[in-house]
């Protein structure tokens, strides 16, 4: 095989990557190691934080404010601002592709309601995208491939100038005359490299990701001698998770508390999800339970994430004692469960949670309930992650850099296995965000190439 740009992985970065190169007349291939095109951005809500829209009109000072802040002052500046500054053309970019927000959410750090959604009317957000986008790449005529899965770099003389991989359990190889892209999304599933740079317990982290994300596209950058941002302390949980379906349950942003196994809550629930997780992997057994009634429950059924993380174990019983007996032969101290949710009742009867101080279901969003409507519901979770942080270095042009900060000739990467972006933090919506962003920045890059 021979092309101008090979693609590796087909995730929102891969295929807008593809996608933005087409458009500039590059002859383009992407390779899928899976059966499915998508990757990880198949399988979440797709909330994409951006400014400077029809729907977020603010701007992009006051993202890259945010931004900072959510990274908690520590990430690789320049690919903050590089992000805000191609938000407005990638929106644009994506309703030219038939890609429809439709409304903005304002999450945990977020000076205004930054995260853009999409209908959901037909298919959850992220499958909505990467359709759309599959489409839009063959319509230009993009090569994509399933069941390719590349495991070598081709370099000659110190430029990479293709790839190696599996097709059909036959050994290939396609070259690319301007450069390859890596957008192989992360290493969730890669215990060695977990247990490499990860902390002591990172293991038990349930992964919610494409069975893709191996870590292919880091171990080969890496054997090119590619840089590495941000890796340790990128491995964290992000969201909850029940362990036995490992699907991921988010109630608590339509009102629900996490209760631990002592009946007892442990953090401010309207937070983000990873310093929620943060927060249970110090409880008792690392487990909690998501205490919620049938008006939290249908509240959550109409957002996206409730459209997407769905089909948890879930317990119901027509009353609080019941559902507390129910949790009790899962390990849960039963008359604790009781007196927390009655605890957390009576608190917002009287003027609000003194606790923890949450005002509202989630960010500074959604009026707070108490838990009293029959059914009552509970789902029980560990600590559960959609993406690691941390990956290989790169520039503002998502060219690959070495060890020693030089750039890696024909190398580029974006989406997550790459490292700097988002640092020690993280905000919603930016990492299908940087996908499709950094995605436009790496097609645009290896075709002028």
């Amino acid at each position: 095989m021979h092309c101008n740009v090979v693609v590796v992985g087909s995730g929102a970065a891969g295929l807008m990557a593809a996608i933005e190169a087409a458009d500039l007349g590059a002859s383009v291939i992407v390779l899928e190691s899976e059966p499915h095109t998508g990757g990880s951005t198949r399988l979440s809500g797709a909330y994409v934080a951006l400014c400077e829209t029809p729907l977020q009109p603010g701007t992009r000072d006051e993202l890259y404010e945010d931004l900072i802040h959510s990274h908690h002052e520590d990430c690789q500046e320049s690919l903050s601002r590089l992000y805000v500054d191609e938000a407005a053309a990638t929106y644009s970019k994506l309703e030219t592709l038939g890609v429809r927000f439709v409304r903005t959410f304002r999450f945990a750090h977020m000076s205004r309601p930054w995260a853009h959604e999409l209908s959901g009317d037909e298919m959850s957000g992220g499958a909505e995208i990467v359709t759309q986008l599959e489409a839009a790449a063959r319509a230009r005529g993009v090569r994509l491939e399933t069941e390719a899965r590349v495991r070598r770099l081709v370099i000659a003389n110190g430029e990479v100038t293709g790839v190696a991989f599996e097709w059909h359990g036959m050994a290939q190889q396609c070259t690319a005359s301007n450069g390859v892209i890596l957008a192989t999304g992360g290493f969730t599933r890669n215990q060695d490299l977990i247990h490499n740079f990860g902390p002591p317990g990172a293991e038990g982290i349930l992964p919610l990701t494409g069975q893709g994300s191996r870590g292919d596209g880091l171990l080969m950058g890496m054997s090119a001698g590619a840089g590495i941002s941000y890796m340790t302390m990128g491995v964290a949980p992000t969201a909850p998770s029940e362990p036995e379906t490992g699907k991921g349950a988010m109630v608590l942003y339509a009102g629900a508390i996490a209760l631990n196994r002592d009946g007892k809550r442990f953090c401010r629930e309207s937070e983000l999800y990873i310093d929620t997780c943060w927060a249970l992997l110090k409880q008792p057994g690392a487990v909690c339970a998501q205490i919620y009634d049938s008006r939290m429950k249908g509240e959550y059924e109409q957002t996206m994430m409730g459209k997407v993380l769905t089909g948890f174990r879930e317990f119901q019983a027509p009353t609080l004692s019941a559902l507390a007996m129910q949790l009790s032969r899962e390990g849960f101290d039963a008359k604790g469960v009781v007196s927390g949710v009655e605890r957390y009742n009576g608190q917002l009867g009287s003027g609000g949670d003194t606790d923890f101080e949450r005002r509202h279901a989630v960010g500074d969003s959604g009026p707070l309930l108490p838990i009293s409507k029959s059914p009552f519901h509970a789902v029980i979770c560990r600590a559960g992650t959609t993406h690691f942080n941390g990956g290989l270095t790169v520039d503002t042009a998502m060219n690959v850099r070495d060890v020693y900060g030089n750039p890696i000739a024909g190398l580029y990467a974006a989406g997550e296995v790459t490292g700097g972006f988002h640092g020690a933090g993280y905000m919603s919506g930016t990492f299908v965000g940087m996908a499709l962003i950094f995605g436009r920045v790496a097609g645009r890059s290896a075709a002028l190439a």
